[in-house]
């Protein structure tokens, strides 16, 4: 099959309308956003391009050409669900499906992949001129909940006929539009809470098409939930939580049976997630990471993993190969269980073990300690400069990190870790020193060592000339 003869036609023939634009004009839009903010603080703003009303978040589940051309890469036992929900996305935005470009066998599937990423390479270097950018501004919660769920949109995430986990609405909304919501706090994978979990529902859990994610404030993001109430098809999250207990006492049962086999005489080595160093840097956390992959790993190489996730050969071998960088001397012995028996087998390991969150509480405590002493604050204070430096509002609300968040700041602790070695500091407290002056000034919290500090400095930038 030559599929570049399909590329040319397609283009030739039509412009993709479903595409992501941001790589190309992530700038721009940046831009238009940062000068509306700044005349409006209370309002919020998002970008639109004209010319690519669907800008779908997947690019390889499929593509749509103003001509009415669908390109999927599904194999045809399985075409049928991808082609009505893109053909239920495309309706629902006014568009009509007029032809469809499909493999018919598993040689094909191969082409087809490659076609998709034939578009998305030539796509994401398309350039998007000023005039194709709109800003869509609001200046209440309320007015971005009107636009949402405009034309009757469903929020998929609290919908009675879906099922999704409660907490994921503290984190991000889904309509059946494939309008996308996410907290602007999990905006980069190196920001404070990280992208770990959003990218657990996007390629993992959800299954439905979605377009790139529009990242609002957490009173916007709420604000939808609220509204939601007024429809018929609104779940609690009470009423859901309850949905999903039914189907606790079995699982338990079984769940139990999994630990006492696994949990006998070994160590857990995936409380932290496991990093891969490369030179003098760590990679992305994600590639190791325990609650994006859904495993459990004991240090004699027993590998426990989700069977939801890990049915097939070649996605065993992808995490595999990764884990065997991070522990090139253990030999890894894989298992398959039922995916809830992975969140009990940790439940079960933190009564034995330091959990995530104890390691990191006793990180930052040490941090704490650190503060109070270099610069001569009280160790109440130190405890809330610790927690603030790193995104906490207090030390009362660093206590409240869950397991999973915890791993993520872990992760981003190394990465600093790294780079203090690299650039000869003795710790992140005096690489990071001007940055804690700035914030024990801003919140009027009194120092006393403030001139060796500034030696330390001088030491230090000496030392790295």
């Amino acid at each position: 099959m030559n599929t570049q003869n399909l590329l040319i036609k397609l283009f030739n023939e039509g412009d993709c309308l479903t595409y992501d634009w941001h790589f190309s004009a992530r700038r721009k839009a940046e831009k238009m956003c940062e000068q509306f903010m700044l005349e409006n603080p209370h309002g919020f703003c998002f970008v639109q391009n004209q010319k690519v009303p669907i800008p779908l978040l997947k690019h390889t589940d499929f593509q749509y050409f103003s001509n009415g051309v669908l390109v999927v890469r599904t194999l045809p036992v399985y075409a049928d669900k991808t082609i009505k929900q893109a053909r239920k996305i495309l309706a629902l935005h006014g568009y009509v499906i007029k032809d469809i470009y499909a493999p018919q066998n598993k040689k094909e599937w191969q082409d087809y992949f490659k076609l998709l990423i034939n578009i998305h390479d030539i796509t994401k270097d398309l350039p998007v001129s000023d005039e194709d950018l709109v800003l869509r501004t609001f200046s209440s919660p309320a007015e971005f909940a009107d636009y949402c769920f405009n034309g009757g949109n469903v929020l998929l995430t609290a919908s009675k006929d879906k099922f999704f986990e409660p907490k994921y609405r503290q984190i991000l909304a889904l309509f059946n539009n494939g309008l996308y919501i996410v907290d602007e706090e999990y905006k980069h994978s190196d920001s404070f809470h990280g992208d770990i979990e959003t990218n657990f529902f996007e390629n993992r859990l959800c299954g439905e098409p979605m377009m790139h994610p529009i990242y609002v404030p957490q009173m916007y993001l709420q604000a939808l939930y609220q509204r939601a109430k007024q429809y018929n098809w609104y779940i609690s999250p009470e009423d859901e939580a309850k949905n999903l207990s039914q189907t606790k006492a079995f699982e338990l049962v079984t769940a139990e049976k999994y630990a006492e086999s696994f949990l006998p005489n070994r160590t857990c080595i995936s409380i932290l997630t496991p990093r891969i160093a490369y030179r003098d840097i760590f990679l992305d956390e994600k590639l190791t990471s325990p609650d994006y992959h859904r495993y459990v790993l004991f240090d004699d190489g027993k590998l426990v993993l989700s069977e939801k996730y890990y049915s097939d050969n070649v996605t065993q071998k992808y995490l595999l190969e990764d884990l065997s960088r991070s522990f090139p001397q253990i030999k890894f012995a894989a298992e398959l269980v039922p995916d809830y028996c992975i969140d009990f087998l940790y439940q079960e390991i933190y009564k034995r073990q330091k959990s995530a969150r104890d390691i990191y509480l006793e990180m930052m405590r040490q941090k704490a300690v650190l503060i109070s002493e270099i610069f001569g604050v009280s160790a109440v204070l130190a405890q809330d400069a610790a927690a603030q430096f790193v995104g906490w509002k207090d030390w009362k609300e660093l206590k409240t990190v869950t397991n999973t968040h915890a791993r993520h700041l872990i992760a981003m602790q190394q990465n600093l870790d790294k780079r203090v070695e690299k650039n000869g500091y003795k710790n992140d407290i005096i690489y990071n020193a001007m940055a804690y002056f700035d914030l024990l000034k801003a919140q009027n919290i009194p120092y006393e060592n403030a001139q060796a500090v500034y030696h330390q400095l001088k030491e230090n930038l000496i030392k790295a000339k």
